[in-house]
């Protein structure tokens, strides 16, 4: 008996879906999922169709698991998958080729939830790797032949120069999926950047969904009281927000999750400047940093202030004048969110008064200081359960945990059989109270005022890996990477 299953919860492999013909796949309803423990796995309407799992296996070169599902779903699912395409490959003429190639690996991403497209050159042809929860994959390699007529598709869609080899670009362009199913997938937003290299042109798309609605301070991985004391902050009517990690550890997500949590509580007049906007959100005055400096950051903040905000969300805090602006804004009545880059939440203070904030300033803004790392999270459907070695638990800094159990992945069709699924957010958040803020006009070193904000209860960034470890969230291997170990 097949096992019934529910394809919404499922997440197809782009490498499993070219293994079948699309013609074979919609006639049939047979949906490629994934390889798991050395089988193809698909999902059919009717597990018990003999002939059709046989002509499967004889396409694949392997053994073929099935499971069975509602055929609407199925069907819905197959549309999306290969869309209008009932041939399979492209029959169009050479010089269409590359647009079709181009389609179908936007697709595929879209369908993978990758963050990033990578077209790297090579000797053999043009390497396509996606990126998705933080890993690369390969996916496809390009004949050389037809690299540069993609990578002149490329650079159309982004309004780019094709006889421009020499030389970086930058570009951007919006993507819908067309075909049947495409009104159920958002479109993409797509940054690109071209660099030359030995073997032609690098190409690098950054993937951004554009429907900001959908993201929620519920779904970033807070903890309850972490989420109660962020909840507390965006309630205060002033001050200074501030989220800080490296570049990709989701810190821009956390600032637009935020803006919906205010969203929700009450009616209020938020204005953004970013450089791009990432996510449309409706209701929010949203600007765009011109890359021709006809509107900087600093000559964008000075005219929102003129416009009556109550919030202000600054993409980035890169300079000293967005500082001083973004400060002056906190300290006459408004709500500043931001970003900066450091490795903690207490260095951010450090960060401010290098950058030539005066640090009773930077005491007297400050309402929080939230430091943010991604790790890959477990696929909940097959994650395994084992103990904890003396050894491992030594290095997590927590010995008395030996024999405890821990979790690490396995693989299913849930997760397209590499065991992890979505990634999870891990928090340091630092509040300072009265006394902190007060310690900060003095002049407290970095060292001390973060002694004191542990004395206060502080959680640390490793803190909170090794609960989302014991949790069975994530595994030790991220938590040891999150401790630099």
């Amino acid at each position: 008996m097949a096992e019934q299953l529910d394809l919404s919860t499922v997440v197809v492999d782009p490498a499993c879906v070219v293994k079948l013909p699309a013609a074979f796949a919609l006639r049939r309803l047979v949906l490629p999922l994934s390889r798991v423990d050395g089988a193809f796995a698909v999902a059919m309407a009717d597990p018990d169709d003999a002939q059709t799992c046989a002509l499967v296996e004889r396409e694949v070169g392997c053994a073929v698991k099935v499971y069975k599902a509602d055929s609407t779903q199925l069907r819905a699912e197959l549309l999306k998958l290969y869309g209008e395409n009932r041939a399979g490959m492209s029959t169009a003429a050479a010089v269409e080729e590359p647009v079709a190639q181009v389609d179908r690996l936007l697709r595929a991403a879209l369908l993978r939830h990758a963050s990033d497209v990578h077209f790297d050159p090579g000797r053999d042809g043009l390497r396509v790797r996606f990126r998705t929860d933080g890993e690369l994959e390969d996916v496809a390699t390009i004949p050389a032949a037809l690299q540069p007529a993609v990578t002149s598709r490329l650079k159309v869609l982004a309004g780019l120069d094709i006889a421009e080899r020499r030389a970086p670009q930058d570009g951007a362009f919006t993507w819908r999926m067309t075909g049947a199913g495409a009104q159920q997938m958002n479109p993409l937003d797509v940054r690109m950047a071209t660099l030359p290299v030995r073997h032609g042109e690098r190409v690098t798309l950054r993937l951004l969904e554009t429907d900001g609605a959908r993201l929620t301070l519920d779904g970033l991985g807070l903890a309850v009281d972490d989420r109660a004391v962020f909840d507390d902050v965006l309630m205060r009517p002033h001050g200074l927000v501030l989220l800080t990690g490296p570049t990709g550890s989701g810190k821009t997500t956390t600032l637009y999750a935020a803006i919906q949590q205010l969203l929700s509580r009450r009616a209020l007049n938020i204005l953004t400047v970013e450089d791009p906007i990432e996510y449309e959100i409706p209701g929010v005055g949203q600007a765009e940093v011109d890359s021709a400096d006809k509107v900087n950051f600093s000559k964008a903040l000075r005219s929102l202030l003129r416009h009556d905000p109550d919030v202000i969300m600054i993409g980035e805090i890169r300079d000293a004048e967005s500082l001083d602006t973004a400060v002056k804004a906190a300290l006459t009545g408004h709500l500043v969110l931001s970003t900066l880059h450091t490795n903690d939440a207490v260095s951010a203070v450090t960060r401010l008064v290098d950058m030539g904030l005066a640090p009773h300033l930077a005491g007297a803004t400050l309402r929080l200081a939230a430091a943010q790392r991604l790790v890959r999270a477990l696929c909940p459907h097959c994650r395994e359960a084992e103990p904890l070695t003396a050894v491992t638990a030594a290095a997590l800094g927590v010995p008395e945990w030996e024999g405890q159990n821990v979790y690490r992945p396995k693989g299913c069709v849930h997760c397209a059989g590499r065991g992890y699924r979505g990634r999870v957010g891990l928090f340091e958040l630092f509040l300072p109270d009265a006394e902190c803020a007060s310690r900060i006009a003095a002049g407290i070193h970095e060292t001390e005022l973060f002694a004191l904000a542990r004395s206060k209860g502080m959680r640390t960034l490793a803190d909170d890996a090794r609960a989302k470890c014991r949790a069975g969230i994530t595994t030790v291997s991220e938590t040891l990477h999150v401790l630099g170990l």
